[in-house]
């Protein structure tokens, strides 16, 4: 009798426990918009989720299943990216998600908004891509200039430490032998192929030059 009595009692004591709550969802980020806009660069802000734990934030972009996360921030800069489609001109829809640490999420108003017009046409090839020499300090090319009406990079591959990036106002550049760059430099006696192209600053690329091979000298 008094082994029932006493599960009875553990019973009623367990029914009468408080049973935790799960943590309400967080409050809707507020008032997504953007700061400024320009051709390369979208700067996103919204107002504070608020709840009863820590709170993220991911911003999502379109059709995007993948979000760009910002951990805790109220802010972002979206940048160019021609992998995504961002590129100068281009409208994209966003949308920010605020979730807590138990999973509980919320979302914010979507807003639609474009970057500003800006150059979306590659820069022409470099051509006439030549060795001027071929010593002990390295191998000098040397080519013939791109145009683009935005300022650009040449790219050059087949050198160790591929791509040697020069800047655009220049028409050669030395590539150092090992004995001058140990970490980079040409190794006499092995082949190499060079090749180069232009990449502009909003990330358009020309098609590649010619290539040469040359073997570098000891």
């Amino acid at each position: 009798m008094r082994a029932l009595t006493a599960a009875v009692i553990a019973a009623a004591t367990l029914l009468a426990a408080p049973t935790a709550m799960a943590a309400a969802p967080p409050t809707p980020p507020g008032n997504l918009h953007a700061v400024s806009i320009s051709d390369t660069d979208i700067v996103l802000a919204w107002s504070p989720s608020s709840g009863d734990d820590s709170i993220n934030y991911a911003v999502f972009f379109d059709t995007n299943p993948t979000p760009f996360l910002t951990s805790a921030t109220t802010r972002l800069d979206v940048e160019l990216n021609r992998a995504l489609g961002m590129i100068p001109g281009s409208t994209h829809t966003f949308q920010v998600r605020a979730e807590n640490a138990s999973g509980e999420r919320s979302f914010s108003n979507k807003l639609t908004v474009a970057f500003a017009p800006g150059d979306n046409t590659p820069p022409t090839a470099p051509s006439h891509l030549r060795v001027v020499s071929n010593t002990a300090a390295g191998v000098e090319l040397a080519w013939d200039a791109s145009s683009d009406e935005s300022a650009f990079d040449y790219h050059i591959a087949g050198t160790p430490c591929s791509p040697l990036v020069v800047p655009g106002t220049v028409t050669h550049t030395l590539v150092p032998s090992i004995a001058a760059d140990p970490v980079c430099g040409l190794l006499p006696g092995f082949t190499d192929t060079f090749s180069l192209w232009a990449r502009d600053e909003f990330d358009n690329d020309s098609a590649f030059s010619n290539s040469v091979t040359v073997t570098p000298v000891g």
